[in-house]
Order: structure tokens, then C-alpha cells, then sequence
């Protein structure tokens, strides 16, 4: 259950492509090997308010909450952390050029006893997308028919 929330600085979006970001963002968490797929759900927001540093203006910001749920022991979630605050830092430096900037990143545990989520079918629509995309690739390969671009 990967909850990742990102606030950033009002404007940045004109200067970073937060739309890939939040992509490079998922393709990180699932790269961890520590995150189930059908859990993880990637939002960004930006501050309508904000007053930075000295204020002089100019500044910006991008803070990341990462709510992970209970039972990852402390060396699992510092690796999920470094994976996924090296990623953004990879994708964000470039675009950020010498705009004063702060990535931060928090990891919480999610409260299993107080977290609730009884409803949810997006993990079978995934199994059953998965298993159509598999057969649908045994099927090419057993008639010689190219895969799909």
C-alpha cells in the first residue's frame, strides 16, 4: 500500500514536468521490488500559497510524503526512500538548472489497525490485464506472428 503525495511550490510546473515526474515517481516504487502494483498510487499538489526561505521569491520546493503500510522492516523502507528520492533527483536536477530548489522526502508507516480499504478492484483488473497481455503474447509466438509495438 504505497501512498506517494507530492506538494511542490506554486509554479514549479512551468518549470518541471511534474506529469513524468509522477510517472518516473510509480516506475521507482515498482522497481523497489517492495511494492505491490495494485497499491500504488502516485498525487501531486500544487500549493496555492507559499512563502519560501527569505521570501525573497524565486524559489522552489518539492516535499514528498511516501505512506508505506506496517510490516517493512527499517532497512527495507530506507531502501524504498533512497530508491525513490535518487529517481526524483535524477529527473528533477536537469529541468531545475540554478533555481534555488529543495526535494525532501518523508517515509510513514500506514496504522494497519486504523486503515481501512475493503473496496478495491483495481488489483484484479491488473491480474486479468496481465493474464490477457500473457496469453495474447503465447498465442504470437505459437503462430510466429510478431509482437506488438
Amino acid at each position: 500500500m504505497p501512498h506517494l503525495s507530492f506538494e511542490y511550490s506554486t509554479g514549479l510546473g512551468q518549470q518541471a514536468d511534474l506529469r513524468s515526474l509522477a510517472e518516473v515517481m510509480r516506475a521507482a516504487l515498482v522497481a523497489t521490488g517492495q511494492c505491490p502494483v495494485g497499491g500504488i498510487r502516485v498525487r501531486g499538489f500544487e500549493a496555492d500559497i507559499d512563502a519560501i526561505g527569505d521570501g525573497a521569491g524565486g524559489y522552489h520546493f518539492l516535499d514528498m510524503i511516501l505512506r508505506l503500510g506496517q510490516g517493512r522492516d527499517e532497512a527495507t523502507r530506507e531502501a524504498i526512500a533512497d530508491t525513490l528520492y535518487g529517481a526524483v533527483e535524477d529527473a528533477l536536477r536537469p529541468q531545475m538548472g540554478n533555481t534555488p530548489f529543495i526535494l525532501s522526502l518523508e517515509v510513514q508507516d500506514i496504522e494497519t489497525r486504523f486503515s481501512r480499504k475493503s473496496w478495491s478492484t483495481i488489483h484484479a483488473a491488473i491480474r486479468e490485464r496481465t493474464q490477457d497481455d500473457n496469453e495474447e503474447t503465447r498465442s504470437r509466438a505459437a503462430s510466429g506472428t510478431p509482437p506488438r509495438p
